[in-house]
Parts: structure tokens; sequence; C-alpha cells
């Protein structure tokens, strides 16, 4: 007999839908308002992005967690990554203490750890940055409604026991924000980006890698995810894709999705494969289909995220072959959209990422 597997879905059954309490099609800011219990047995975060037009790039996390310490207690943490025009980087965190509960709203976004905070109001998210000699200020104005892909809720295991959850409440969005370090303020503007992410299970348990990317090209907005389940789910593809234009989403179909991935090599830095060149091609209908090419062109950063445990965990997770990876990459994103046999063809700079928690080194998918 062949090895059986555990089931790896997306759900987007109507019990789904029902169990969850949302609607097919309607998203409700309701849903960007806090998930778990913020304990024990889960995570939680809200992730902000933005590029400014002087090249500065800001990253804002607020965890419910010590980050991605699922079984450990609660203890609300928050992130702040710069990275300058130059290209040296700021950071700066600040945790509350071990068993401190997240002071979070369940009905909207608002989440507030020590002097930071991230607001939804109006139709607009209000973040605040606070900590030490910096001080970030920035309201992030919608350009595309709040998204997600079906339910947003990828559940794992025969019995729906173990799932994962994401929420775009910002696609894209406008931002203008005041940066302070020390004496010295600048102000920003340029686009950004928020999403929210939940589950009770550690990533590393349910998937074995991913690509995701985002994308402006030419008035359109693109988020494109090839994300793979681990070994127990039979290394399953769950292809997200979501294309957008002045603000109306044109399709985010994932069953039509196709994903083809090509020049694949070992990368020198993790030891893991490395696909130079991602194709998603999205059919709309029988005449018109979608292509977007994600083309490598360097990394950005290469990491083990091992230094984001502690130096025990760290040490443990070595010596049972675990060594999770995480690349940015800069390339180019090339959309292509074919319309009755003519194709018009858009090229712009973007990022994308691949995150790999298993240890694999050649590409298992299903």
């Amino acid at each position: 007999m062949g090895k059986t597997f555990e089931k790896a879905r997306l759900a987007n059954s109507d019990s789904d839908y029902k169990k969850l309490n949302i609607l097919p099609g309607q998203v409700q800011p309701r849903e960007d308002g806090m998930r778990t219990k913020g304990r024990e047995g889960s995570y939680e975060w809200w992730y902000t992005d933005a590029e400014f037009e002087d090249g500065t790039t800001i990253v804002t996390i607020f965890y419910t967690k010590n980050y991605f310490d699922v079984p450990g207690p609660a203890q609300p943490t928050v992130d702040i990554d710069i990275t300058h025009p130059d290209g040296t980087k700021t950071s700066k965190s600040f945790q509350e203490s071990k068993g401190m509960l997240i002071n979070a709203h369940t009905e909207i976004c608002d989440v507030n750890i020590g002097n930071s905070y991230l607001k939804y109001i109006d139709g607009n998210y209000i973040l605040h940055f606070e900590e030490g000699d910096i001080e970030y200020h920035a309201i992030m104005t919608s350009k595309i409604p709040m998204w997600r892909p079906d339910t947003g809720h990828w559940y794992y295991g025969d019995q729906d026991e173990y799932f994962f959850a994401w929420f775009v409440a910002q696609p894209a969005s406008v931002v203008e924000g005041n940066l302070t370090i020390g004496n010295s303020t600048i102000r920003l503007k340029g686009t950004g980006y928020h999403d929210h992410n939940w589950g009770n299970i550690g990533m590393n348990k349910l998937m074995n890698h991913w690509y995701w990317g985002r994308a402006k090209v030419e008035g359109f907005d693109i988020i494109a995810c090839d994300i793979i389940a681990e070994k127990k789910y039979n290394y399953k593809r769950l292809p997200v894709f979501m294309i957008a234009r002045d603000g109306k989403i044109l399709s985010d179909d994932q069953s039509q999705t196709q994903i083809t991935r090509q020049e694949t090599f070992e990368h020198p830095k993790t030891k893991k494969f490395m696909d130079n060149h991602l194709i998603y091609k999205q059919p709309i209908s029988n005449k018109e289909t979608y292509t977007v090419e994600f083309i490598r062109k360097r990394d950005i950063i290469s990491v083990s995220l091992l230094g984001k445990v502690a130096r025990l965990k760290a040490t443990i997770a070595k010596l049972l072959g675990a060594n999770p990876t995480y690349t940015r990459i800069l390339g180019e994103v090339r959309l292509t959209h074919d319309k009755n046999g003519v194709k018009t063809v858009y090229v712009h700079e973007g990022l994308w990422e691949q995150m790999f928690f298993g240890n694999n080194k050649n590409s298992n998918i299903n």
C-alpha cells in the first residue's frame, strides 16, 4: 500500500464561510480585528510596509507573542525596520512583559503595544511607532478594497485541525508620514501595504516553502504566491493570485492559476533551491489571459531565521536538521495581457521573497 497523506486545502465551501462567519466576496473591516486569544498555542501579527519616493522603506510589525513562539506565553512585541536611501538600516523593537495580553480589539483593527499602535479609522489606517529615539507616524489611505483569497483560511489535516489565515487589509495604499530619528525629522510620501496573519501551529509544520510577490506595473496591482505544503501533506501546491487595476479587482480565482518555475539552481547561501524565473498564468476566459513573470536579478537579503530564536533552541534546531531561511529578491516583473490574441506587455522592477522552512534541496511539488 502507498503512503497516505493528510489533506491541505484553501477553505472555500459554503460551510467554511458559515463556520467562519464571513461572506464570499464581502470583506468586512472587523476581519482585521484580533482573531486569536493571544496566548499559548497561537500566533498573530499585523504587518505593514511602505516604500517612499526618497528611497526610504519602512516595515512595522505588531505581534501578540514573542515573534513566532507558538507554544510560548503572550508577549506583545512591535518591530520597526527602516532602510534608508543609501542602503543603511535602522531597527528597533519593544516588548511587553511575558504573560501580558496584547491590547487589541476584536471588532476592528485597534492594536496597541507600548506607545505604538495601528488603528483603522474612517477607512484609513493610522500607524504610529514610538520607541527610544525613533518616532514614525503615518496615514495609510486604501487604493484597493480589503481582500482575502476565498475565506483566507488554509486548513491542514483530515479534521481541519490546523490552520493558517491571511487577511489583506490594504492590498495597496497611499502613505504619508513623518519619521523622526534623534533630532532629525523627514516628511515621507509613497505607497504601502498591510496584511494580517494568524494560526494555531508553527508555519514550519504546515509549509515546506513559499514564494510571495507583490508588484505594481503600469496601474496594475498584483499579489502572487506559490505555497507548497509540508511532506506530511504531500507537498501540495496552494497557489494565490490577485490582479487589480485602478482600484478594482480583475481576477482572484485561485483555481484557475497555473504556475511554472524555470532556471532552478542551488542557492549559494541557503544551500536550497531557488528559481530564477516564476510564471503565473491567470486565464480570465477563453479569449483573455494575464501572465505575470518574476525574473530574478539579485538578492536584497538572504538569511537563516535561526537567529530569531534563542541560542539553545537554534542549536537544537540545527541538530534536528532544521534551518529555516528567508531570501528577499529584486528583479523584473513582466505582465502580459493577452486578449483576443493581441498581447500587451508591461515591465517594472519588483520585490518578492522565498521563505523556506524545509530542508529539501530539490523542489517537491504535488
